[in-house]
């Protein structure tokens, strides 16, 4: 276990929850998912041993990055697994939702459908995608520069609100507004980019029960906070497509405004929770794998 980090608990601990669930629930296909979780759970072990065994920079690389395979194929999963043990057909957490929007806000569409000028819709859609590539900022920054243990409380806060969020799905399936605007308003295309986003959004993510919390909104609070604290270079870069990210979830309508707060006050949870399990975790633990500097040759000083 010396090898162990917090984030590697994190994403076990979700593994054996996702297990828990599908034994409990015994859906179709039950085997076929616990033999994958199995199989997560071993391949994380094969890494850890391989880098504790060998080193360097490969199996450096391999073992912090791994979590981007891990959390896609945690996403992909829920849109085949949750509607087994959490079927959703009838829209009632959506119905709730937008319940809630209207009684706690009013007429949601209505104030943010067509007061929007097409050039800022775009703009929108742009923050919207850049939640797809915002972890890799600070996280790629603090790898660069071998801030290992920077990087794993970075990860610590990171992998425990994604794979929070993921719970959170299962918990309540709602798909999002996106999928009951029949026709899809013109203005949400804006000028040039947002049509083509918006269906590149729906070819990527599929008919998913990925509205509450907001993913987009938690993580983009995430990336700000952790790139404030830990890679401050890269603030100033991530600071306005985050929080335009944190609008576009409710102006480009996928998400229920609920949906938004609901990530707001499970972030500060995240963001201590991990910082307090990474430092529980590491006291007095052996540094966890990272390539070795080369020390100068004695033969070659003067």
């Amino acid at each position: 276990m010396k090898k162990v980090a917090a984030f590697d608990l994190v994403n076990l601990a979700y593994l054996a929850t996702i297990s828990l669930i599908v034994i409990v629930c015994r859906p179709s296909n039950s085997l076929v998912f616990l033999a994958l979780h199995a199989a997560a759970a071993g391949w994380i072990g094969l890494l850890l041993f391989a880098c504790d065994r060998y080193g360097g920079r490969f199996w450096t690389f391999c073992r912090y990055w791994y979590v981007v395979p891990f959390v896609l194929s945690a996403f992909r999963e829920i849109h085949y697994l949750v509607p087994l043990v959490h079927p959703f057909e009838d829209h009632h957490f959506d119905q709730v939702l937008q319940s809630l929007d209207r009684r706690w806000f009013g007429n949601v569409d209505g104030f943010f459908i067509g007061n929007w000028p097409s050039g800022v819709v775009d703009l929108l859609h742009l923050c919207y995608w850049f939640y797809y590539i915002a972890l890799l900022i600070p996280g790629g920054g603090l790898y660069r520069r071998q801030d290992w243990a920077g990087l794993r409380q970075f990860l610590s806060v990171t992998m425990l609100g994604l794979l929070a969020s993921y719970l959170g799905y299962f918990a309540v399936p709602a798909i999002g507004p996106h999928h009951f605007l029949h026709p899809r308003p013109a203005a949400l295309d804006g000028w040039m980019l947002g049509g083509t986003m918006h269906r590149m959004v729906l070819a990527a993510e599929l008919r998913m029960p990925d509205a509450f919390p907001s993913g987009h909104a938690l993580m983009s609070l995430v990336v700000i906070v952790t790139t404030w604290r830990l890679y401050r270079p890269a603030f100033k870069f991530v600071i306005v497509p985050s929080l335009g990210c944190i609008l576009a979830t409710i102006a480009l309508r996928y998400h229920y405004v609920v949906d938004v707060i609901a990530a707001a006050a499970l972030f500060p949870a995240v963001l201590a929770g991990g910082i307090a399990l990474n430092r529980l975790w590491e006291n007095g633990r052996p540094a966890v794998c990272a390539p070795q500097r080369r020390e100068p040759s004695t033969s070659s000083l003067p």
